[in-house]
């Protein structure tokens, strides 16, 4: 399938006055706003349809333009709803909360979908962040502990080509680290930091990391794995015993709303956290468990050998997150020159180099909308 980069918006056909329909047409991402800003006048009420059977994707920013939207029209008194959204797309509305606007959708009075719209994940804990005020005395010749949770293990001889690479552009020098197997990320003491979404959001609401650059075009999907000599369906499984990494991920979160999406209730599987994919695919392998939510880009860097033994029950399209290189607060007059280094290296032989050896296509800022997202479900599983 082709997937349609412009976005449009027409008037449809409506029976009611009272009814102002619109057919959506494309993708809804940052280049949407101007598409929807056209409406924003446009539309009077009292209510407003929006039709999504031609749109073919929604991603964080084209879900934060979207809230924004509907938020204004409520202000005004205009009742929104959108209909004839695609697994996907319907998926991303009821764990980002935005289930409410789904035409049949029941939700409840804080705006959590109840019902099928149901929360797919439990809270990871009932307690508000605490941003540590950290203060930091460093020359500036002193040595700056980087800290990579990577995408892939094939990624790390790349990543330390990588550090080399950013102590000769910086002309300082860099220690590169790995988090220990567990380790909680927020106890973490680093001064830049690659990591997993919502790691990232972790040390962005616990330390005040700045979210400064993502891999461009590489969003953190999940895929469902079984064995491949289990013919069973997961869906008339009783009770699957479900392995993944953690139960603080994204893909914990994700694994559990592509099955819901399907008609299960992922709240009665039997869940067991490995604390790395390798470990986790190992126990899936052993018939420790029947199924594994595992990242993608994991998944398709997995030897032949390894792909060979499971089969791909399922995965998503979300295009909603991402893993972030962020830096530590009080590092604020490096953001501009490494922010200059990462967007350069598409241009600079050695930089192509390095990219193909970390398998990262290249570097983009993240939109405020992405960020505005990604920490709207990180807060909504974290606190409830």
């Amino acid at each position: 399938m082709v997937i349609v980069s412009t976005f449009s918006i027409s008037p449809g056909p409506s029976d009611d006055d009272k009814l102002q329909c619109f057919d959506c047409i494309g993708s809804i991402d940052a280049n949407a706003s101007t598409g929807l800003d056209g409406i924003r006048s446009v539309a009077v009420g009292p209510s407003v349809l929006l039709n999504f059977s031609q749109v073919e994707r929604v991603n964080s920013m084209g879900l934060s333009l979207l809230l924004e939207l509907f938020e204004e029209w409520e202000l005004a008194g205009i009742q929104v709803q959108v209909c004839h959204l695609n697994r996907m797309i319907n998926m991303l509305f009821k764990i980002t909360g935005l289930g409410r606007f789904v035409q049949g959708e029941n939700s409840t009075a804080d705006g959590a979908a109840s019902g099928q719209a149901k929360v797919p994940a439990e809270p990871f804990n009932t307690t508000k962040p605490n941003v540590k005020r950290i203060q930091h005395e460093r020359s500036a010749s002193a040595t700056l502990k980087f800290m990579a949770n990577l995408q892939t293990g094939e990624q790390l001889s790349g990543w330390y080509l990588l550090n080399t690479y950013l102590q000769r552009r910086l002309e300082r020098p860099i220690h590169l680290e790995q988090p220990q197997l567990g380790q909680d990320i927020a106890e973490v003491s680093a001064d830049l930091l690659f990591s997993k979404p919502f790691d990232a959001c972790s040390m962005m609401q616990t330390q005040a990391f700045v979210p400064l650059m993502r891999p461009l075009g590489e969003p953190d999907e999940v895929v469902i794995l079984m064995r491949a000599e289990d013919g069973r369906k997961l869906e008339d499984m009783d009770k699957p015993r479900v392995v993944t990494v953690s139960k603080d991920s994204f893909v914990y979160i994700l694994g559990r709303s592509l099955c819901d999406e399907d008609g299960m209730d992922s709240s009665s599987f039997d869940y067991q956290f490995a604390g790395n994919e390798i470990k986790a695919l190992q126990m899936l392998v052993k018939e420790k468990a029947d199924v594994l939510f595992m990242l993608k880009k994991t998944y398709e860097g997995l030897s032949l050998f390894a792909r060979g033994v499971t089969r791909l029950v399922d995965e998503s399209a979300t295009h909603f997150a991402y893993h972030l290189f962020c830096v530590a607060p009080y590092l604020s007059e490096l953001c501009e020159p490494l922010a200059e280094i990462f967007l350069e290296m598409e241009t600079t032989g050695p930089g192509k180099q390095v990219l193909a050896d970390i398998q990262i296509g290249g570097w983009c800022k993240p939109d405020v909308g992405e960020i505005k997202m990604l920490e709207l479900l990180y807060n909504r599983y974290r606190a409830g």
